[in-house]
């Protein structure tokens, strides 16, 4: 832009910056982009320091976070809902629940509402760190608190009842969410393929697998390599063609045939 004549303007910058963030952009890149806006005179609004907050996520940059979350302070500025849930994200990515559940609380304590963006983000922090049953009662307290868990909650924690081979309540968990009327998405049906895979209970598998079509979703690649997998580690040749064959049929694209992979 500036070789052309034309000065970028601080929504510029904070359009780029969110852009970054999305693409995963190494932090040292992000903060040469910031102090490039600030020699061209512009400072961070709050929509800068949210989105820097939120480039955060991928590399784990809590303290990072945190220092941000500070400097919005001494820049004038208040931190709103989006800054919390943002700060709490990092930290729920950063395995660090404690932390999360402490930005929580200062949140609630300066009247903002967590909203159930707020409340999935601290369940995926407690599953990532391994505290299932703390994140089952997060669950509980949110609904507690007028916030409906939605698709993203229920799939977060069946996944991570799944991961800890804990199938039985990773179920009562789906079971809970048809009940509540919340529809699966494929991250939901390939955790519970995944499940069903691992403890050699193939007719459940497909059964889950057919289930996908009925609920009008779509398996996604995750899916196919879920079941190429179970079937090819158990020697069910007849299957794994099966599954290329479909593949096949919907047009997707596949290096190699069943006998090479």
């Amino acid at each position: 832009m500036k070789e052309v004549g034309c000065e970028p303007t601080l929504i510029t910058y904070n359009a780029i910056l969110n852009v970054y963030g999305k693409m995963g952009t190494p932090w040292t890149k992000i903060i040469a982009l910031v102090q490039d806006m600030k020699c061209c005179g512009l400072a961070p609004d709050l929509c800068t320091y949210n989105t820097l907050i939120s480039c955060c996520r991928a590399g784990s940059l809590y303290e990072e976070a945190l220092d941000l979350f500070e400097e919005i302070k001494l820049a004038g500025y208040t931190p709103d809902t989006v800054t919390y849930n943002v700060l709490l994200d990092v930290y729920g990515k950063s395995r660090r629940p404690k932390e999360a559940m402490e930005v929580l609380k200062q949140m609630e304590s300066n009247s903002f509402r967590p909203s159930v963006v707020t409340y999935n983000s601290l369940v995926s922090a407690y599953v990532r760190g391994g505290l299932l049953e703390d994140a089952l009662e997060l669950k509980t307290q949110m609904v507690e608190k007028g916030i409906k868990p939605d698709v993203y909650t229920y799939t977060t924690l069946l996944s991570g009842f799944v991961n800890a081979g804990k199938g039985e309540l990773a179920v009562l968990v789906f079971e809970e969410m048809r009940a509540a009327g919340c529809k699966p998405n494929i991250c939901t049906f390939n955790a519970l393929i995944k499940m069903y895979g691992d403890r050699g209970k193939f007719e459940e598998m497909e059964r889950v697998f057919r289930e996908i079509k009925v609920c009008k979703c779509s398996p996604d690649v995750v899916t196919w390599n879920t079941l190429l997998a179970v079937f090819g580690q158990n020697g069910m040749d007849s299957e794994v063609s099966g599954v290329f064959e479909e593949m096949r049929e919907l047009g997707l694209c596949l290096r190699g045939t069943p006998s090479t992979l």
